[in-house]
């Protein structure tokens, strides 16, 4: 274990020593053993301007950050290496919030993975604040990890962007490693114009998920080619992207979505289905950065086959 700045490539897992932040910690160390990167731990401190000391994110009071932030960094250490005993850890302790000391440390990660809730004032901000502030800043894919854990499938959606075409990558390169299956996951929804017969409309509607079918199979059958062997289950259905993402993904493994869209996700920014699906998943959720940002990952290194 040393401490050092995030080696190139590193799945960079935010611990503040609460038990969803150790779950996130054994998520990430899992998924850098997946793909052959190391892992890199880092901790937060902030001021505590009315004593003049730093107070450790999830402590009892102020302290020594050196002393205390390298004492939750060594516990997450020693849970990763009785886990993983052969897995590369790197650990830093930053001194300032934990949303931007995150995004910082993004820079030439993988992933960044972190707990949905965590400690203290700063810490353990509820899903709108440390997590969806990373989730769209951060310059890599960012995990946000539940309480949750099944062995479900992948869930991807789908909008037909570029950057829904980058979370179908990344979801079949993640189940792949799994040895899971994959559920594309298409959803639009129009409410009935006023005055339209509701028969005449509903036809409408079944031609449009037709046609939507065969376009997402086209886009999925052009993915899937690296990985013939996964099992590829596509579901298109009229419904609110957020409620069927939701339901379709009640008991997967893991939620994949860009952070921007088209069409049924019309121009979303983090802030509409994915700041929804971040905020009621059930499940790990996957943030792909969007087209403007750089993306870190490797391609497929380390992929099982």
């Amino acid at each position: 274990m040393d401490a050092a700045t995030a080696p190139q490539g590193a799945v960079v897992a935010g611990v503040d020593g609460s038990a969803l932040s150790t779950t996130a910690l054994l998520w990430a160390a899992a998924e850098a053993e997946r793909i052959g990167a190391p892992l890199h731990v880092v901790h937060a401190v902030i001021d505590a301007h009315m004593t003049g000391k730093l107070m450790v994110l999830g402590s009892d009071g102020p302290g020594d950050p050196e002393e205390l932030g390298a004492q939750v960094c060594t516990d997450a250490a020693s849970t990763v290496s009785a886990a993983h005993p052969h897995l590369t850890v790197t650990t830093e302790v930053r001194v300032g919030r934990a949303a931007p000391q995150l995004i910082e440390a993004s820079r030439g990660a993988s992933m960044v993975v972190l707990g949905a809730r965590g400690h203290g004032r700063v810490g353990g901000l509820l899903v709108g604040s440390v997590s969806q502030q990373v989730a769209l800043h951060a310059q890599c894919t960012v995990v946000v990890v539940r309480e949750t854990d099944t062995a479900g499938p992948v869930v991807v959606g789908m909008d037909g962007s570029q950057e829904a075409v980058e979370a179908l990558r990344f979801a079949l390169r993640h189940a792949a490693g799994l040895g899971t299956a994959v559920r594309v996951v298409r959803a639009e929804y129009v409410e009935t114009p006023p005055g339209v017969p509701t028969g005449e409309w509903y036809g409408n509607v079944i031609d449009h998920i037709r046609e939507l079918t065969e376009t997402v199979r086209s886009t999925v059958d052009d993915a899937v080619r690296d990985h013939p062997e996964l099992d590829i289950e596509l579901r298109v259905v009229h419904q609110h992207p957020v409620d069927a993402l939701i339901e379709q993904s009640t008991k997967a493994s893991l939620l994949v979505v860009g952070s921007r869209g088209l069409g049924g996700f019309a121009g979303l920014l983090l802030g509409s289905v994915s700041q929804a699906v971040l905020s009621q998943a059930v499940v790990p959720v996957a943030i792909l950065p969007h087209a403007g940002q750089p993306r870190n990952a490797p391609e497929a290194r380390g992929v099982a086959s």
